[in-house]
């Protein structure tokens, strides 16, 4: 049975080069510079079922190296985002077993945050637990933070 070939109209162009894409992107951080709109309770809910995949079998030993090249990651997405992983940087110290898995630019109970979910563990272990902060965007002050196991 021979298939036909149809040429690509440039919204179906566009679907296969988006599909590509989003497939290929290396495992890592994700990196929402316009998130949404949440209750604290939301943001705690996403945070406690954040996907862990990105950290599937590292060991806490490994976690400060990988935590230092998702800050520098973070870093190449604008100065908010550069002032964010500097104060990440400074303000939580690098031997914590913990990596940054999402951060989302959003708003929460009417505060412009950052949201960062990390993943942590316990020492001699893989990264299993959820961690999330709530950080004011202007102040870069926590303002809130919960831990998951």
């Amino acid at each position: 049975m021979r298939m036909s070939r149809r040429p690509l109209t440039p919204l179906m162009a566009l679907l296969s080069i988006i599909v590509l894409i989003s497939g290929c992107s290396k495992a890592g951080l994700e990196y929402i510079p316009a998130g949404g709109t949440y209750t604290m309770q939301d943001a705690q809910s996403a945070a406690a079922v954040a996907s862990l995949d990105s950290v599937r079998d590292v060991m806490t030993a490994d976690a400060s190296a990988l935590r230092t090249d998702r800050l520098t990651d973070l870093r190449s997405n604008g100065d908010e985002a550069s002032a964010l992983a500097d104060m990440l940087t400074v303000d939580f110290p690098s031997e914590i077993a913990a990596v940054p898995l999402r951060i989302e630019a959003a708003t929460v109970d009417g505060t412009s945050v950052w949201l960062v979910i990390e993943a942590w563990g316990d020492e001699g272990e893989v990264l299993t637990h959820r961690r999330l902060w709530v950080i004011d965007k202007t102040t870069l002050e926590v303002i809130g933070s919960s831990s998951y196991r």
